[in-house]
């Protein structure tokens, strides 16, 4: 039965106990949520991890740097009796920037005991703006945004022709001067 209401309710109770463990990096309880095995799987921003020793490994070694983070767009899918599918997706706050990210989770239940068998968080990429401003520690407020970004569309277009231009392997560079 897909989406059968009393596991949808399972399922919502422990990704709310999963997602507490991991804002206040509770790593005993976060590690006995993930499948016993070496065919568990996480992939995450920087890391991919194969096998629940790993998966530990990682938790443990983890900086409980920056965790608290704003969940929406949850979504809960189950498939019979003992396969469900959580994705999310949260904002957070990391060295300062503001980030949005994905989560997806595949939870399959062995005998009584629900476990994560595979899961995958990622963040959406910075786009240049915020990157360069997080860089040089500009802040951009909001009322000069569009007009920041209008400028560097242009000069985009400026550069176009020079990026465009296509070099001969047989051309020499320009010799340099030393003062």
């Amino acid at each position: 039965m897909l989406n059968d209401p009393a596991v949808v309710v399972e399922i919502e109770a422990l990704h709310a106990q999963y997602e507490a463990a991991l804002v206040s990096n509770d790593v005993e309880k976060l590690v006995t949520f993930f499948w016993d095995s070496p065919h568990a799987l996480r992939f995450g921003v920087s890391e991919s991890l194969y096998g629940a020793r790993q998966i530990e490994e990682f938790r443990r070694n983890r900086p409980a740097v920056d965790l608290a983070r704003v969940v929406s767009n949850l979504k809960i899918v189950t498939f019979g009796s003992d396969c469900a599918v959580v994705t999310l997706e949260f904002s957070r706050t990391t060295a300062g920037t503001q980030r949005a990210g994905r989560q997806s989770q595949v939870w399959r239940k062995f005998g009584a005991e629900w476990k994560i068998v595979s899961a995958h968080v990622s963040l959406v990429p910075l786009r240049y703006i915020d990157q360069a401003a997080s860089l040089i520690g500009l802040p951009i407020p909001s009322e000069y945004r569009a007009n920041v970004e209008r400028n560097i569309e242009r000069a985009a277009k400026i550069a176009q022709p020079l990026l465009d231009l296509g070099l001969d392997e047989s051309q020499e560079p320009a010799p340099v001067f030393e003062p």
